[in-house]
């Protein structure tokens, strides 16, 4: 049984007449006729009784006529679904992310996103950048925003933004009432900060921006999270050096720009292996390019 099979029929039936159906499909009478009996023969029996002037469908015609529009209607549907899937309005979206992509870049990305694509499930997991590689060259994952750019055969990079470094201070720090701060400002200052771990390109950036300065950073404190680096600077532990978005995470920390240095505390960037060609993926990165225009 063929769906054109199904489809002439369903056009005799609204037609009691095979010359006017024919019409009505586009094809010749005698092959309509033929198309009907071979399916008329794999069902087993008459679909319609036909003389020279009249065609009537039968009781078991009658039965199929049912069963064939909900074929159609179902076909249809599939068509559709399909369609849809190949220009990536339906399907699932799998991203990784550094922590700090949650604070500003991933809920303006998905405002975006889900307002055009409302019909893709973005499922969203936190990772660090080192093992986001390893599960997108894996295929575990589709996407992943990491915290530096990486240079990888199998991967496209695409630079999101640079960040430059800001002091975090606690209230009442002696440096708070300062409009700007210089790494030498520093010198004898607790530190906290993340762990290298969790965020190697920050942290080695960091310690650069103090042996510049002339001084290694006094470390008492360190911690898996920005969160919880920003916690403890704002219960007085110490001070910490952080990116420029990480000030979305407290409002009861005083936040100064650091002066001097060229060094960037941050350069988020987005993933993806080269060889994918997932609609899905490339409809997301559309959205990211739109947001974020390429970086010099």
């Amino acid at each position: 049984m063929e769906l054109r099979q199904i489809k002439y029929f369903v056009a005799v039936s609204e037609e009691c007449h095979f010359g006017r159906a024919a019409h009505k499909i586009g094809i010749a009478q005698p092959a309509l006729s033929q198309q009907i009996k071979r399916l008329e023969q794999e069902l087993g029996g008459a679909l319609f009784t036909r003389t020279k002037r009249h065609v009537a469908i039968t009781d078991a015609g009658k039965v199929f006529l049912t069963e064939a529009k909900a074929l159609l209607t179902q076909a249809e549907r599939a068509k559709k679904a399909v369609g849809n899937a190949f220009k990536g309005n339906v399907g699932e979206l799998v991203l990784e992310f550094v922590e700090s992509a949650t604070w500003k870049i991933i809920p303006e990305m998905l405002a975006i996103y889900r307002k055009l694509y409302p019909n893709v499930k973005v499922i969203l997991q936190p990772l660090h950048t080192i093992n986001q590689v390893d599960a997108i060259k894996n295929g575990k994952i589709q996407v992943g925003i990491l915290g530096t750019p990486i240079e990888d055969p199998l991967l496209f990079n695409y630079l999101l933004r640079k960040e430059s470094y800001v002091v975090a201070l606690p209230v009442h720090h002696s440096l708070a009432s300062k409009t700007e701060i210089f790494a030498n400002d520093l010198r004898n200052e607790a530190f906290v900060t993340t762990l290298r771990e969790t965020g190697t390109f920050y942290y080695d950036s960091m310690i650069k921006v103090c042996m510049d300065a002339g001084f290694s950073p006094r470390i008492i404190q360190e911690a898996r999270d920005m969160q919880t680096v920003l916690a403890l600077v704002s219960s007085g532990l110490g001070i910490a050096l952080i990116h420029e978005s990480a000030r979305h995470i407290r409002n009861d920390v005083v936040y100064k720009p650091l002066i001097g240095t060229c060094q960037k505390a941050y350069q988020m960037s987005f993933a993806w292996r080269k060889e994918a060609d997932s609609p899905v993926v490339i409809n997301f990165l559309k959205v990211i390019k739109h947001l974020y225009p390429t970086l010099n």
